[in-house]
């Protein structure tokens, strides 16, 4: 009797000990965030006399300071430069430089050689009017005579009949 006793109160105390295992609400540690600095510096250029893609870029940060320029030539031919600065406060700033002499190509006019003449001076079928080749369709009638039908044994050359 005391081994049930026992055993059911061990059985009761499972889900207590549960419930304080799993169902706590607390304060949990507070994680710190890290706040770093962020520090990059890149560069590229792109020179490409087939395409006519001519271009670069660089940039450069520390903290919340970012500089940076980029070029390209436009299809007049100048270079356009932009040289910019961001900082945390004032936000994009740009300085645009263009530099070179604008080569413009110069304008085709297409002239005709000869004033323009119809082809053709108007409209004629060359094929004729439809014309039916064949006549109209006749049946030809043909008298069959009827087929004569009989019922027979499906059992050929045995002498026993199976019904």
């Amino acid at each position: 009797m005391a081994f049930k006793v026992l055993a059911l109160l061990a059985l009761a105390a499972c889900p207590m000990v549960l419930a304080q295992q799993y169902g706590q609400y607390g304060h949990g540690q507070q994680v710190e965030q890290y706040v770093h600095e962020p520090h990059y510096s890149y560069e590229y250029a792109v020179h490409d006399e087939h395409t006519k893609d001519i271009h670069s870029q660089k940039e450069s940060r520390k903290g919340d300071r970012t500089e940076g320029e980029y070029s390209l030539v436009e299809p007049d031919g100048t270079i356009r430069t932009v040289k910019y600065h961001v900082d945390g406060k004032s936000g994009f700033v740009a300085e645009v430089i263009r530099s070179g002499h604008a080569v413009h190509a110069p304008t085709v006019v297409a002239k005709p050689v000869v004033a323009y003449k119809p082809v053709v001076a108007t409209y004629k079928p060359i094929v004729a009017a439809y014309k039916p080749v064949v006549a109209a369709y006749k049946p030809i009638v043909a008298a069959h005579p009827a087929a004569t039908s009989y019922v027979q044994n499906g059992h050929f050359n045995h002498g026993v009949n199976h019904y």
